[in-house]
């Protein structure tokens, strides 16, 4: 079937030509290589695996049957988009695999020339099927990400080990609000608590970007710092930790704060201050009636400013409330998330003496540089993009290897 096309020398030097241009990004490579990095799943994630190839078929079915009879739902067209490059990759791979030689096809051919150009022609489809599943486990991937928040409710919260455990959530507060820098997202502080000595007792933040939730929600946990304190003399390596939380915001939750529900008061601030707390009415008391809320701040010397961060913590606070109430999960994921911040609790531990970052979740989850690290920048972007397709892996296997009992659950509820 090859022999009139192979006697082409135009056709030998496309294909020569075809395979000197195949070229697996770095980022593909890299993905690739820590999709491999998790024992387990491997199996059922090989595209020689036949349950794997009846899922990716169950895709394409569900593709065009929404194609078909999609009833307009917003759902339905997100699903649709999801599922669109999916399709267009697996029907690629399906042609590529149909118009590769076989070893029959090889082994037929008499003449050693026109058997040379076979192979190569074979060579060419072996590494245009190869980077095809690479490319397409990255679009599979996505499918893992089954929830979708439009913002998110982010904390930082000082655990075990008292004025150094403060100092290192203040550090990990900055990393993160660098990173969303970094990222262009909108957020917004609503509530910071420091220390005399530039230290955080916690910090609340309101994320407002589509990306964050999926990027952010394994950043969820205890994070360990061991170093040797500044006040330490005997230069002693200390253990403290602190706690991140972050909780998804739906769309609909909005709180809305009416004047005729606020009693405010004003009273003069206390602690340090010197002249201008004695003579100064700036603290600003506000209680929330229909709920008994009360908020203080005191933090700046403007009493209008001390009100909107009030405002702003009561909101939180009223937000945080809604939540609870409509999804009592919510409650048991902060909590979950944040541990008892023992030093024996962690998901990553930064080192300073040996400058490393280590995420206990990963295999190869060990990072130098803790400086730049800290900065917030493409060192952390990094090990949240290796962090996020470990888990998505893990989840995209489960997906395979359940689907058919969730298919056969969905008609029945039908």
């Amino acid at each position: 079937m090859f022999v009139n096309k192979l006697l082409s020398v135009p056709y030998k030097n496309n294909l020569l030509r075809l395979l000197s241009n195949i070229r697996i990004t770095d980022k593909i490579a890299q993905n690739v290589r820590l999709l491999a990095t998790t024992a387990g799943n491997t199996n059922i994630l090989d595209f020689h695996n036949e349950k794997l190839q009846n899922y990716l078929e169950s895709l394409r079915k569900e593709f065009y049957d929404l194609r078909t009879n999609s009833s307009g739902d917003d759902e339905e067209y997100r699903r649709m988009a999801q599922l669109s490059d999916i399709v267009k990759m697996l029907e690629q791979h399906r042609a590529i695999k149909g118009n590769m030689p076989s070893q029959e096809d090889i082994d037929a051919e008499k003449d050693e020339d026109m058997k040379d150009l076979i192979k190569e022609e074979a060579a060419v489809y072996t590494e245009l099927m190869k980077k095809t599943e690479r490319e397409l486990m990255e679009k599979m991937l996505t499918l893992a990400d089954t929830e979708f928040y439009p913002s998110l409710i982010f904390e930082v919260n000082a655990g075990a080990g008292g004025q150094e455990a403060m100092l290192f959530a203040k550090e990990l507060y900055d990393m993160y609000t660098n990173y969303f820098d970094n990222n262009n997202w909108d957020y917004e502080i609503l509530a910071e608590d420091l220390t005399d000595i530039g230290g955080l007792r916690y910090a609340n933040v309101i994320v407002n970007d589509v990306d964050s939730y999926k990027r952010l929600r394994y950043e969820a946990g205890v994070h360990r710092v061991q170093r040797v304190p500044t006040t330490e003399k005997s230069g002693r390596i200390h253990t403290s930790t602190a706690s991140v939380a972050v909780i998804p915001r739906p769309a609909d939750v909005n709180v809305v704060i009416a004047d005729k529900d606020l009693k405010i008061e004003t009273k003069r601030a206390s602690g340090a201050g010197g002249q201008h707390v004695n003579t100064t009415d700036s603290a600003v008391r506000i209680v929330h009636i229909p709920s008994g809320i009360a908020i203080e701040s005191q933090t700046e010397r403007s009493q209008i400013k001390n009100k909107e961060i009030a405002l702003k913590k009561l909101q939180a606070k009223l937000i945080q409330i809604q939540l609870e109430s409509s999804d009592a999960s919510t409650k048991a994921t902060r909590k979950a998330q944040q541990g008892n911040l023992d030093r024996n609790e962690k998901i990553r531990t930064y080192n300073f003496v040996q400058d490393r970052i280590t995420d206990h979740r990963i295999q190869g989850g060990t990072v130098h540089n803790l400086k730049e690290f800290l900065e917030g920048g493409e060192h952390l972007n990094s090990l949240i993009q290796k962090i996020a397709i470990d888990f998505r892996k893990k989840r995209l296997a489960e997906m395979v290897e359940n689907w058919k009992e969730e298919e056969t659950q969905a008609v029945k509820e039908k």
